[in-house]
């Protein structure tokens, strides 16, 4: 799909037409027609990326994501954002990311084309009915200036061409996909009005986190809306971006500009009345969790406030974010298979697990063989002591299949946030498979 937004907005923005007094710019959120959306955006600038071993590597990253959808309105969960919810089925998304030279690309399964998109205030959620979604489909699809994010930014009532208006405090951080907000501000005005289109200029700043990593960021943009067909008919939003490095998330300068060309489509296609009856309000923890497929055949998965922080060929990085905070880190690797119908003695595991620790580990408090639905075999060991004087707990898990694959899990966390982590060291462990 090749799609230049840029060039058709401007033709948009300067036929000459008759000017109007007054217009209603405010969807209903009882549209029953289907949209055809397009989307285009472009990322460029500098990253700066963490590394287990604590160390920044300073990258250049360009990113060109198309995404092409249908899309119907849902009923609202709430007000403000939850109000906004629609189902889309996906007949394009896919990404082409260079970073520092190194390119790959990034597609929506086949399986995963319908999903359900949610307003939420720190920016528009995603999830499929049809089952988990992987780490990077999520990554795919939540991108600045969502076309269900621009909705909030309509006024209610009417407007004429000298109007302006400030939208809700939580359009902007929805429209940038920041969690917690400080210090933001957006203003709206008419630039232009006539019988067919409404122009309005969008510029805004906000200073925040994105899970942890403090962030400032400018907006700028222009959105017309089609009078006659009483739409979001295109928009064009520039997002530039200073983050600091994060716990799971890069530092970061970018500017990143979203494309959006939105029409009402001649059919709603598999949107029919019976598939929008079947989506719930409420999605299930099965709907929200997310699936990880490692390098050697091994899947499991965890919920969406796990993220994954590194990755190679033998070792899996993920950790845990809550408020702001970083509650847990999990390591997962691979380990040298042992001979069909066994595994890695107890006592060899146990003392693995003192050489890794060294003089931080005090003793090891708990130690036993874990029940499986599917028979496999999983040990789990409770290490406790000290890393700079802090408390510290460390749970090891060794999982063995049938014929002889094993793998190691390390879940590392603050004896003060035991609690907090609440047995999902477990859950997601217990629901790993060998493929």
């Amino acid at each position: 799909m090749v799609f230049s937004a840029s060039v058709a907005f401007v033709c948009l923005a300067t036929c000459s037409r008759q000017l109007v007094a007054a217009v209603t710019l405010a969807e209903p959120a009882t549209d029953q027609r289907t949209f055809s959306v397009r989307s285009r955006l472009q990322v460029e600038g500098n990253i700066q990326t963490a590394t287990p071993g604590g160390k920044s590597v300073g990258l250049t990253m360009k990113v060109d994501a198309k995404l092409s959808y249908l899309e119907r309105r849902l009923p609202a969960a709430g007000k403000g954002a939850e109000a906004l919810r629609s189902l889309r089925n996906y007949e394009t998304a896919e990404a082409s990311i260079d970073i520092g030279g190194r390119r790959t690309v990034n597609q929506l399964h086949e399986s995963r084309r319908v999903i359900v998109a949610e307003g939420e205030r720190p920016g528009v959620r995603v999830w499929s009915p049809n089952g988990p979604m992987t780490y990077d489909m999520l990554e795919l699809l939540r991108t600045p200036g969502d076309s269900l994010a621009l909705l909030g930014l309509l006024p209610v009532g009417e407007v004429s061409a000298d109007s302006s208006w400030e939208p809700a405090d939580w359009v902007i951080s929805m429209l940038t996909g920041v969690e917690a907000v400080s210090k933001s501000e957006l203003k709206c005005r008419i630039t232009r009005l006539d019988d067919q289109y409404a122009i309005i200029e969008v510029a805004g700043s906000l200073e925040g986190a994105v899970l942890g990593a403090l962030t400032k960021i400018t907006v700028t943009g222009q959105v017309a809306c089609d009078l006659s067909k009483k739409i979001i008919r295109q928009a064009r939003i520039t997002q530039t971006e200073e983050r600091a490095v994060g716990a799971v998330s890069p530092g970061m300068k970018v500017t990143a500009t979203m494309y959006i060309d939105r029409q009402v489509a001649p059919n709603s296609g598999p949107l029919t009345d019976k598939m929008l009856a079947t989506i719930p309000i409420n999605p299930s923890s099965e709907n929200l969790s997310l699936i990880f497929n490692t390098p050697w055949n091994l899947r499991f998965s965890f919920d969406r406030n796990w993220h994954i922080f590194h990755q190679t060929g033998d070792v899996a990085v993920l950790r845990l974010m809550e408020n702001g905070g970083l509650v847990a880190q999990c390591n997962v690797s691979q380990l040298q298979a042992a001979p069909p119908g066994s595994h890695t003695s107890e006592k060899d595991f146990q003392n693995d697990i003192r050489t890794a620790l060294k003089d931080q580990l005090k003793q090891i408090q708990n130690a036993q063989q874990l029940r499986t639905p599917d028979g496999r075999y999983l040990y789990r060991v409770t290490a406790v002591g000290e890393s700079r004087n802090v408390p510290m707990h460390w749970f090891y898990y060794l999982c063995a299949a049938a014929d002889g694959r094993q793998v190691a899990f390390v879940f590392t966390i603050e004896s003060r946030f035991i609690d907090q982590l609440a047995g999902r060291d477990a859950k997601m462990v217990e629901n790993l498979q060998f493929l």
